[in-house]
Parts: structure tokens; sequence; C-alpha cells
């Protein structure tokens, strides 16, 4: 992640040296092991097995409803740089009016370009964000899910549970401010003169290194509270072998859905 930033910016950073620039996403913690408890509790009552079918419909439902609120987000984003087209316009109009005491032409485009790419890095690094984002809830869901087929077995999960508990609140802080900074449009910088435009324009480009190295501390602090979630339910002994129980043989667990999830986090 860090290395894409620095690729990224250093197109801007090139270029400035020829110079001489409140939606909260809802919680799902805990929201299949509520699920599935209650659904076993009916059945407890009535004398009736949980049925494996059940729970992988309760596990539908659930990533449904984490794409729908990741779709959310992203068109909250749309929404709202769609409604701040003209506030850009008008930024780049004052830029080029700030950019009339400059005579060298060359040095004119320069600063133009740097300013449009600093709009066009925000949205491009942000959008990856919100990709590294997504693909953590969908692993910490399979960590909840699994979490949840231990405590139908009778495992005690309560320190997996907390973990999970924390890393959802990590990757909602983070989304939180993704979609802020993906919201953010910069003003132009200040031309006070040709001899200081290096400086000016590199005020710009350190203020949008700086917000987008903010962000990227809690994008990776999510990850390491999903990490820390998926080892702490490693713990649980013959974790991986857990099924929802039932009365006649448990089907064989599906591996892909059961591996341990450190691996892709860490990847």
């Amino acid at each position: 992640m860090k290395r894409l930033i620095v690729f990224l910016i250093v197109g801007l950073i090139i270029a400035n040296q020829v110079l001489a620039a409140p939606f909260s996403p809802k919680s799902f913690q805990s929201v299949i092991k509520e699920r599935v408890l209650e659904k076993a509790k009916e059945r407890v009552q009535q004398h009736l097995p949980l049925k494996v079918e059940e729970f992988r419909k309760q596990r539908e439902e659930m990533r449904s409803e984490l794409k729908e609120k990741q779709k959310q987000t992203r068109e909250m984003i749309k929404t709202k740089r769609e409604q701040m087209v003209q506030k850009i316009q008008e930024y780049r109009e004052q830029l080029r009016e700030r950019l009339k005491k400059i005579k060298n032409e060359t040095k004119k485009k320069i600063v133009e370009r740097i300013y449009q790419r600093v709009d066009d890095l925000n949205e491009r690094i942000t959008n990856h964000f919100l990709d590294v984002l997504d693909r953590l809830e969908e692993i910490l869901e399979r960590i909840e899910s699994r979490t949840a087929k231990a405590v139908l077995h009778g495992r005690d999960v309560s320190e997996a549970e907390e973990a999970i508990k924390v890393a959802w609140t990590a990757i909602e802080t983070a989304r939180e401010a993704v979609r802020l900074q993906a919201e953010k449009v910069y003003q132009p910088p200040e031309i006070t003169s040709e001899e200081n435009l290096r400086i000016e324009v590199g005020a710009l480009r350190q203020q949008l290194h700086s917000d987008l190295k903010a962000v990227e501390k809690l994008v990776k602090e999510a990850r390491d509270k999903v990490r820390e979630a998926a080892v702490t339910l490693a713990k649980v002994p013959r974790i991986n072998e857990l099924e929802v129980p039932e009365e006649e043989t448990p089907e064989t667990p599906d591996q892909s859905e059961t591996s341990t999830t450190t691996e892709e986090v860490t990847q």
C-alpha cells in the first residue's frame, strides 16, 4: 500500500522540481452469531436440529447486507463528487486567474497539470482503500461465521468475540475516514510569484500526501485488527473442523470456507 502511494505521488514530485502546490456504516458486529443462536434456541425449545442450510442462508443474508453497505458508501461518495463538480471548476478558474502573473507558459501548464493530478490521485488512492476495506469486511465476516459455529459446539470464544468487535469498529472508523478523504476537494495553491512556485505547489502536494498517509494509517490498523481476530480464533482447538451441528452426519467442511484467514490478511 505504501509503495502504491509513493509510485502515484512521484509524478507530482518530478513535475514540482521542474518549476524553479456523516455517514456512519451500520455495525455488523456479531450479527451472524446472534441470528444463529436465536435460531438455535428456537429449535432447542421445539426439539428440532439446526440445519446447515439455514446457517448458510443466514450467512448469505449477512453477505448481502455487507455488499449493500459497501455499495452505499461508494454511491454517497459519487453523489458528493458530482455535487462538487461546479466547485472544482471554480477552483480551476481561480488557479488560471492566479497564474496570469506568471510569464513562463511552460510553468503555467505544469502547475495546472499538478493541480488536476492532485484530485485524480486522491480519487484513485481512496478507491484503493475502499477495495481493501471491502476485502477486510469479507474476511471478518468469515471469521465471525466460524466463531458462531464454535459457540454452537459449546466452545469458549469470548476472546475471539471481543477481537471481532474491535475489528469491526476499526474497519468502520477507517471507512468513514476514507469517505471524508474521497469527498475532499483541494483549493488551488496561492501563486505569489514565479520564484515561489516551487514552494507553493509543493505545499499542496505535501498536504495531499499527509492526508493520505493519515487515512492509510487507519486502514492498516483495521487490517491489523482483522488479523488479530483471525489469530485469536485460530487458538480455539480444532476450529477448522467445526460445522453446524445437526442430527445427521455433518457434511464435509468446505476448506475454502473454513481455512485460516490470517494468510489472506497478510498478503
